[in-house]
């Protein structure tokens, strides 16, 4: 009996301290559980309340390509026929900057011989862009020259070429304007061999500005003249040459300033020309199978683009066959 009566005090004290833990535990529990649904819920808040930015990808637009031709004035005769395939405002007077180079390079011919060395002039560095980079006393042939001109539209080429002349720039000048007057130009008239403007002050405020001028339908006349040369023609077909200097142990490189050369083009003849009166001018003849086109913009924001335009219209329009155009020209072909 008093073992039985010592286990059943002992049994009675732990289940009373049993029973005390449990009330201290059940007045703790909610504030451990409601925290943790606090905090898990101030988590899930949080998550909801800032969601990340999506991000979008912003296209460009695209600026649209214009339709049609551009330029200002812009021709195309069809040279087996003399057949008028494309006029626009082909008689308006306009700038032909270095349009002009392709008489420079007639009268070049017509008075050297093409083996003659020709010194550069003292005063050539003053002459404007685009330039060879001649140096002043330097010695080189009308046939280099003639590459300087044609190919890298060299204002310093033209100035050597008309300083060498009988009399000098002055009656080389004239000798241009009296050799479009031989190929029946009436609106064509030149002030300087390169094409640049020329500038004069008479003691007034502005000075007078004079520019070389023209029309398409001229001009076409001009280079169908000047590409029927064959230096001309060949030296204008020309990607790159190396003008031979006395004075430059690798001479003077130059690059042609005519991009439609890139193409696969049937080209027999082409000069680039640009002031910022003129805006950007090319003469081009293209000889496709039998056809044989030359086509001319004056004024053109991109001149070789209304040239691959034209020359795809003339084309499917006289033979209707398909123009072996390069992958710029069927882009804008396209558009149209």
């Amino acid at each position: 009996m008093r073992i039985s009566s010592r286990i059943l005090r002992k049994s009675r004290t732990f289940f009373m301290g049993f029973l005390t833990v449990l009330f201290f535990l059940s007045l703790q529990a909610p504030g451990i559980v409601n925290g943790a649904q606090t905090k898990k819920s101030s988590v899930v808040k949080k998550h909801v309340t800032q969601p990340k930015k999506a991000k979008y990808s912003v296209k460009k637009k695209l600026r649209p390509q214009p339709r049609g031709i551009q330029a200002k004035a812009s021709y195309c005769v069809n040279l087996r026929s003399n057949e008028t395939l494309h006029s626009k405002n082909a008689d308006q007077q306009l700038p032909v900057a270095s349009l002009s180079k392709l008489v420079t390079a007639m009268v070049a011919l017509d008075h050297f011989p093409m083996n003659k060395k020709l010194e550069v002039p003292e005063n050539i560095k003053k002459v404007p862009k685009s330039v060879v980079g001649l140096r002043p006393g330097d010695e080189l042939t009308v046939k280099d020259l003639l590459h300087g001109l044609l190919i890298g539209s060299g204002n310093d080429c033209a100035e050597t070429l008309a300083c060498a002349y009988p009399g000098g720039k002055k009656n080389f000048v004239a000798a241009m304007n009296k050799k479009a007057r031989s190929l029946g130009m009436r609106k064509t008239l030149f002030y300087t061999p390169s094409g640049l403007d020329q500038i004069s002050v008479n003691g007034s405020e502005e000075p007078d500005v004079d520019s070389n001028v023209s029309t398409a339908r001229e001009i076409a006349s001009i280079a169908r003249a000047a590409f029927s040369n064959p230096t001309i023609r060949e030296v204008s077909l020309k990607k790159s040459h190396i003008l031979a200097s006395e004075k430059e142990k690798n001479g003077y490189p130059v690059r042609t300033t005519n991009k439609l050369l890139r193409d696969n083009l049937p080209l027999m003849g082409g000069k680039t020309g640009y002031t910022s009166r003129a805006g950007h001018c090319l003469a081009t003849e293209f000889t496709p199978g039998r056809n044989a086109f030359l086509i001319v913009v004056l004024g053109s924001p991109d001149h070789f683009r209304d040239t691959r335009l034209l020359y795809h219209k003339v084309l499917k329009e006289t033979s209707g066959a398909k123009a072996p155009v390069s992958s710029k020209t069927a882009r804008v072909a396209s558009q149209d």
